[in-house]
């Protein structure tokens, strides 16, 4: 499908925008009138025939830019970029006057990626999730850290429950982790894909959408529920010989054990027992616990818990005993261990499955965790690069690919000798119905990689981003792409804003040596054209009105 450029293209630091009208002038901004009363009622948005897109503003032309997203609510945009030796978190203040750095404080190494960027729903919080398996939450308007907490799995994407305190992380490996905000404590999880958990959106009804390279998207009906958990499953490694887990004493320190049925006894070293909130030196009682060079008589702390995930394992004691340790553990899971709870090694997820054997007892407390249950699967016949819901919960925008959206070797050497990736009817951005899983509008534009889809708030249109380092805006009912916009490397994220007057993007940019270090546009602000729009917004039935 071939693209008419229009006659006037926008020249920003190596980044060219081209409109696709054919008119001699740039598409109208949206009015003050309109942008006033967007500002006067939160919760409403701009519906009508997206017209083009506008720069606005150029955020970053230094870095590669990763994750990129709103707020739903106040005019703030956040996205992680890549530093010298550091991932790093910009938050921007957006509205009337030039955009405003709030923060940018460090997430992770930089050999760790961060694609994973979401605002909590009053806007106060961004949360992050890292290749190196850690969500951090940070403190929106100030960039300090909050919390944070190691998952057992490389992250990608983040998304938060738009009323509920809780947020859901996806895995590379097809893990969706459900944790409470901003304490980030465990509530529960679904192996919701095979392979990586590309994308993760909430509907302003509760329910999750979820995307992944398997190329489903599925639809997860949520609630808070009492759970008295029984089982878990939790990752394992081998180390030495010895069978390893990752647990929580006291609900304090997380730790890592080897698994050892010959222990007579749950051992704990010095300092995992004093992260764990155990005093040792007052501590009267011992027991006797073989060492590598004989009897050790341990000092023996009674009646702690044992956590793993939602699971507990109340009133165990505990040796401490440095010795009695393999190096580079906290602890040992002996006899006492073993006598209650069984386990069971699954290989191919590479999951312990642990069971309180009898099941976990009435008076064990329970505890309450959003829940996910599956809704409806969709499947495709191409790889889903991202997901993206309306305001009103009934359509999503869809990035799809026909090739692995996975960045090789071949890949890189393709753009190094300026091979074009081919079109295809798959590597498209797609509107669907939220409910059926109907495709209702296709736009197979892209050559290769569609890395990314926002669907706009009312439904009606669709920014794309791809590989091919080009933008595309389309709207229903014109199978042309109203405007186009060109990156100097690859598109990684294309949103709307919330009332739909923005489309933020995320880029890589080739790194220019400058005296400044001023390479091209990387993270971008553009205004959204409408033709004729008006205002809408969610009554109190949840409808859709016209204001």
């Amino acid at each position: 499908m071939k693209v008419v450029r229009g006659a006037v293209a926008l020249l920003v630091g190596g980044w060219v925008a081209v409109g696709s009208s054919g008119c001699a002038h740039a598409p109208p901004r949206v009015s003050p009138e309109l942008s006033a009363r967007l500002d006067a009622e939160p919760g409403t948005w701009l519906s009508g025939s997206a017209a083009g897109l506008v720069p606005r503003a150029v955020l970053n032309n230094k870095d590669f830019i990763w994750g990129l997203a709103f707020a739903p609510q106040g005019a703030r945009v956040a996205y992680s970029r890549l530093g010298s030796k550091s991932y790093f978190l910009s938050v921007w203040e957006l509205g009337s006057a030039a955009p405003t750095l709030l923060a940018d404080p460090a997430i992770n190494p930089n050999e760790f990626d961060v694609e994973g960027v979401a605002f909590s729903p009053d806007g106060a919080w961004v949360a992050t999730a890292g290749k190196d398996g850690v969500v951090r939450l940070f403190d929106a308007a100030t960039g300090a850290l909050k919390s944070e907490r190691r998952t057992e799995e490389p992250l990608a994407v983040v998304a938060f429950h738009p009323v509920l305190p809780w947020l859901v992380v996806g895995s590379y490996k097809g893990l969706m982790t459900v944790l409470s905000s901003p304490a980030l404590e465990y509530g529960s999880e679904e192996r919701g894909h095979v392979g990586q958990v590309s994308a993760l959106v909430f509907a302003p009804d509760g329910t999750l959408y979820s995307g992944g390279w398997d190329k489903h998207v599925r639809a997860w009906r949520t609630a808070v529920e009492a759970l008295r958990p029984g089982q878990a499953r939790t990752r394992f490694e081998r180390r030495a010989g010895s069978v390893v887990l990752g647990g929580t004493m006291n609900d304090k320190a997380p730790l890592s054990f080897a698994v050892d049925a010959r222990a007579p006894a749950l051992v704990l070293t010095r300092e995992a027992a004093a992260s764990a909130g155990i005093d040792v030196p007052f501590l009267q009682e011992t027991v006797n616990v073989p060492g590598p060079l004989g009897t050790v008589a341990a000092r023996l702390a009674r009646a702690q818990s044992l956590r793993f995930k939602s699971m507990r394992v109340e009133g165990v004691d505990v040796a401490i005993c440095d010795a009695c340790v393999p190096q580079g553990l906290q602890g040992v899971l002996g006899a006492p261990f073993s006598e209650r709870v069984e386990v069971a090694f699954d290989e191919v997820t590479q999951e312990a499955v642990l069971a309180l054997k009898g099941g976990p007892s009435d008076s064990a407390p329970t505890v309450e965790a959003l829940v996910l249950a599956r809704r409806s699967d969709f499947t495709f016949p191409a790889f889903v690069s991202d997901v993206t819901v309306d305001a009103r919960g009934q359509r999503l925008g869809v990035g799809l690919s026909e090739q692995k959206p996975e960045r090789d070797r071949a890949v890189y050497e393709r753009e190094r000798k300026g091979v074009e990736e081919p079109q295809g009817p798959f590597n498209a951005g797609v509107i669907v119905d939220a409910g059926s899983g109907q495709v209702l509008s296709k736009w197979p534009l892209h050559h290769g990689v569609v890395a990314t889809a926002a669907i706009s708030p009312d439904g009606r249109s669709l920014a794309s981003g791809g590989w091919d380092k080009r933008v595309y805006l389309f709207t229903e009912g014109d199978a042309g792409a109203k405007g186009e916009h060109r990156f100097d490397w690859s598109v990684r994220r294309v949103r709307f804003s919330p009332d739909g007057r923005w489309v933020g993007v995320a880029a890589w940019t080739p790194q220019v040596a400058s005296r400044d270090g001023d390479s091209d546009p990387a993270a971008v602000l553009l205004d959204v054209a409408y033709t004729s729009p008006t205002v809408e917004g969610l009554g109190a039935s949840g409808a859709s009105a016209a204001q």
